[in-house]
């Protein structure tokens, strides 16, 4: 049953109005078209010139170094990292101090317990006085990045790149020429140690170094891959001062608020983490092309990409000389939105915009509800009946999409454009038929407004879930309601309808512009993860928009357009050629594992499963002779340990046991109605000076836990310790736990490396640095 609002077209029209209703459609259908190739080609490196070829040699000289081995916390291999990066700024005659200080971090697990990290951190501070006459008063600017990386990966393009890009802007700016955009203020450049291991780094000096108090605006520096061009990633507190800055330091810059949110759904995604405590704006830099995929061994030199290192190093020292000639300010900002509009650079507004653009919206969708129930001749039924038809399409392509989801997985990891496109329009051809079909049942008004319904209620979740990401649907739901207000004028049917062809495309003209870039980021930069549902809801939300066709009188020939477009993508092939070969690392990090136990007084080869479940090489199958398959070993790692191969290994006593003293255990001899707490206490000294030691608490939940006089815990919970950096002191332990309850402490010390004298000859090559040894005990008090 048709509902008012929108008239139809009479019948027949003059041939003189017919060519005019053609024509603006044609240059409506022509610009929407520029503007969605527009929006939809990918963001090309800023044009502004690259670093010099000096420059660039030398970065890539310090990559070289730094990058010749794994350099996790508390390592030899983390200390010749930290020597060099002093070595070089020392050179330049610069005073970069090391501050080493002890940082302690609890996270809570999702299933219940507590992982408490603590660690001993060095991070070098180098402090480049501005130029202003009160420099001393003005707020500094800080530029961070960590030295640090994990145990199995060679951090080139993650750790070491922005090492090298930042010795080189300290070189700039301290030796370079007199450049007219000299700072004014102090630069603070910051090289982190422990970011590896939860930001310890960062943590240590937000909370313990006198220079965050004086820190106007934070710049970090990472990367996801190793290539492609710098954007921002994410901000923290930022303002219009900071988020408008960026984009003059760096024209061409990409980056969005909504992508910011988005890439926190990716695994092992970079973070401002810690230094987003220091009361000042927070900027994260990051370069995502070529990315890892959660395989770090890939992160080597070789892999790197000179030109991303080159783009690195550039905007790096442009951003440097912005922020250090402007005048900062403490203090953080409320939630800020930031896109980029093809042709017209980027944009950036306060999120309180999103509510009010929110409001509007409402008003504007009430005001046609109630225009729609306005005449005499209609009823409630039509417009419920538009809304919950809508709500059963939107779920029809659920449906769909979740029996499609392995070709839609294959689409993604193969990221061909061909048949991702097909995939696409043949989808949105269904789509847009299903509601051509609702609109002969409930008439146009209905649908649109029923669309309109659920977008506007998406809205308001995603103002309350993240509010700076609610501009992709705030600015088009506004365009789309102004337009369909526009036509509900007392006497619309006066409007000439080529007019009425261009109102409603100005309608759509925001949602061609901020859909399409969104769709395009979320499908090739979360897509390979296997995230490629974001991809998914994005496009609904553009094809929610198609409802704006419904008001034209052009059932025909939108629907001859639809059935001819979802016959030609049925005729292309539409499936992808097949996941891609997936990159294998030049050299592999070695995975095995020299385990000397001190409860069976035993030694063992342990080699634990790779995610690719490949078999042995020759070579290893010397280590692990009388197995034909990876199991688990119940007598010594029980029943909950993971399947790996294991075999005995000569013992080397080189390599000592933890040693640790018991020195008090005292427990009721019989039960009691309440049985008090019992406090143990224990000491443990690492002889091998091993970087890490891990501990668990098994048993019990302990109430209280401390450290030599630090608090780890101080309530119930189950206690998960990680130490970084303790070498040969003397630890004291004390523990709170319930009388009746066994407790056992489970205690690893991990050394990076293998004992190769004890290794059969003819090893094939592996990354230098991997391997691991491992010297445990388990203290029991009953």
């Amino acid at each position: 049953m048709p509902t008012t609002g929108i008239p139809t077209a009479p019948s027949r029209a003059p041939a003189g109005r017919t060519l005019a209703v053609l024509a603006a459609g044609l240059l409506a259908a022509a610009v929407l078209a520029i503007l969605a190739w527009s929006a939809t080609r990918s963001t090309a490196p800023p044009a502004h010139a690259a670093s010099a070829p000096p420059a660039l040699d030398r970065m890539m000289g310090h990559v070289s170094v730094l990058a010749a081995q794994p350099r996790p916390i508390a390592t030899a291999a983390n200390a010749r990292a930290r020597d060099y990066i002093l070595e070089q700024l020392r050179a330049m005659g610069l005073r970069p101090r090391v501050e080493t200080t002890m940082v302690q971090k609890s996270t809570v697990r999702f299933w219940g317990g507590t992982d408490v990290t603590l660690g001993v951190v060095h991070n070098i501070v180098v402090r480049l006085p501005g130029s202003a006459p009160d420099r001393a008063r003005r707020p500094a600017l800080l530029l961070a990045a960590h030295y640090d990386s994990g145990n199995a990966t060679l951090g080139a393009a993650r750790g070491a790149a922005q090492v090298a890009a930042m010795i080189e802007t300290a070189r700039a700016l301290h030796l370079g020429p007199a450049h007219p955009e000299a700072h004014k203020n102090d630069i603070v450049m910051l090289f982190l140690d422990g970011e590896e291991v939860g930001g310890l780094g960062a943590k240590g000096f937000a909370e313990q170094h006198p220079l965050a108090r004086s820190i106007g605006l934070t710049l970090k520096f990472d990367a996801f891959g190793s290539a492609g061009p710098l954007q921002l990633y994410a901000a923290t507190g930022a303002g219009s001062g900071a988020l408008g800055g960026w984009t003059q330091a760096v024209p061409g810059m990409g980056g969005s608020s909504l992508m910011a949110r988005l890439y926190k759904l990716r695994p092992d995604t970079p973070r401002i983490g810690p230094l987003a405590a220091i009361d000042a704006p927070a900027l994260l830099f990051v370069n995502t092309g070529r990315p890892f995929d959660g395989r770090r061994a890939l992160d080597t030199v070789e892999r790197l990409d000179p030109a991303m290192l080159a783009n690195l190093g550039d905007s790096m020292l442009r951003l440097a000389r912005h922020f250090g000639g402007q005048t900062l300010a403490r203090g953080t900002s409320g939630p800020h939105a930031w896109f980029t509009l093809p042709l017209a650079g980027s944009f950036q507004h306060s999120a309180i915009l999103c509510w009010s653009l929110a409001a509007l919206s409402c008003l504007m969708l009430a005001h046609g509800y109630r225009q729609a129930l306005g005449g005499t001749d209609t009823t409630v039924a039509p417009l419920v009946q538009g809304f919950f038809g809508v709500a059963l399409i939107l779920l029809a392509m659920r449906m769909l999409l979740w029996e499609r989801r392995h070709e839609l997985a294959a689409l993604a990891q193969a990221q061909e454009t061909g048949p991702a496109i097909v995939f696409l329009v043949s989808g949105a051809c269904l789509f847009v038929g299903a509601l051509y079909l609702l609109r002969r049942l409930t008439g146009a008004t209905s649908v649109f407004l029923g669309t309109m319904a659920w977008l506007t209620l998406a809205l308001l979740l995603g103002l309350l879930w993240a509010p700076e990401t609610a501009w992709l649907l705030a600015w088009p739901l506004a365009a789309a309601l102004a337009a369909f207000t526009a036509l509900q004028a007392p006497r619309p049917i006066l409007l000439p309808l080529p007019l009425r062809v261009l109102i409603l495309a100005a309608g759509l003209l925001p949602a061609t512009l901020l859909i399409l870039p969104a769709l395009r980021d979320a499908w090739t930069e979360l897509g390979p993860q296997g995230l490629y549902v974001v991809a998914v809801l994005i496009t609904a939300i553009l094809l929610c928009f198609a409802s704006l066709f419904l008001l034209l009188p052009l059932g025909r020939v939108v629907g001859a357009g639809v059935a001819a477009a979802f016959a030609a993508c049925m005729a292309l092939p539409g499936q992808a050629s097949g996941p891609a070969l997936q990159e294998r690392p030049i050299v592999e990090p070695n995975r095995l594992v020299y385990f000397k136990d001190m409860n069976s007084w035993r030694a063992y080869w342990l080699l634990p499963q790779d995610g690719q479940q490949r078999p042995l090489d020759a070579w290893s199958k010397q280590l692990f002779p009388n197995l034909d398959k990876p199991s688990i070993y119940v007598d010594v790692f029980g029943w909950h340990s993971p399947r790996q191969w294991f075999a005995i290994a000569p013992r080397e006593d080189r390599i000592a046991f933890p040693e640790a003293t018991m020195l008090r255990n005292p427990r009721l001899a019989a039960p009691t109605p309440n049985p008090p707490l019992r406090q143990v206490e224990f000491t443990l000294r690492s002889k091998n000076r091993a970087p890490h030691i891990q501990m668990h608490v098994t048993g019990t939940k302990p109430r209280r836990a401390s450290l030599n006089g630090r608090v780890l815990i101080a309530q119930e919970t189950p206690l998960s310790l990680s130490l970084y950096g303790m070498e040969d002191q003397l630890l004291r332990f004390t523990i709170d736990a319930p009388n009746d309850d066994p407790l056992a402490v489970i205690v690893e010390e991990r050394i990076p490396g293998l004992p190769e004298h004890l290794l059969p000859p003819g090893a094939p090559p592996r990354m230098p640095g991997t391997g691991m040894t491992v010297s445990a005990d388990v203290l029991r008090f009953y």
